[in-house]
């Protein structure tokens, strides 16, 4: 008997703690200037192309969201650059074959040896791993500003191209 009002009493203290900690963390959460939105919008948002892409892309203002046709269409033209967004080391585990490098995260450290085998007059196609994925938006952005002038972002990325079983290699 002694066992189970101990453990009752136990289960009843851990609940007052979780209980008070949350409370605690919520408060604070809506009261910082810093604190993490608790409902959005988080439904796919989709371009009038029917594209599906993040929600900090805006139409019309970033960089052309492209397909996967468009995106298997110019690769087959052997005359565009795919830029991949992702880390190093999801690059070296695969990636759309003859892709190069340059990961948005570390993009400082990665720039001084990618970006003088990038034309700026050439396209460029920028991709990471997905939709939900927004790597390849803000690198693209950077892009622009640094003067390239046909940058365009492929949403549906690594998964997208990987799962129509596209072209892809592994390594650097």
């Amino acid at each position: 008997m002694p066992t189970q009002l101990t453990f009752s009493r136990i289960l009843f203290k851990s609940l007052v703690i979780i209980f008070f900690g949350s409370a605690i963390g919520l408060t604070y959460n809506t009261l910082s200037p810093s604190g993490i939105t608790l409902k959005g919008n988080w439904s796919p948002k989709v371009t009038l192309d029917s594209l599906v892409v993040p929600y900090g892309y805006e139409e019309g203002v970033d960089p052309p969201a492209i397909s996967l046709d468009y995106a298997m269409m110019k690769f087959q033209s052997k005359n565009t650059i795919f830029l991949d967004s992702r880390y190093p080391e999801d690059f070296t585990a695969g990636h759309i074959t003859g892709s190069i490098n340059l990961p948005y995260e570390e993009s400082e450290e990665h720039a001084p040896q990618v970006l003088p085998r990038l034309p700026k007059d050439e396209e460029i196609i920028v991709y990471c791993d997905g939709t939900e994925c927004e790597t390849s938006l803000l690198l693209a952005r950077e892009l622009i500003e640094l003067g390239y002038k046909d940058v365009k972002v492929f949403f549906g990325g690594w998964q997208e191209w990987q799962k129509a079983g596209l072209s892809v290699e592994t390594g650097n």
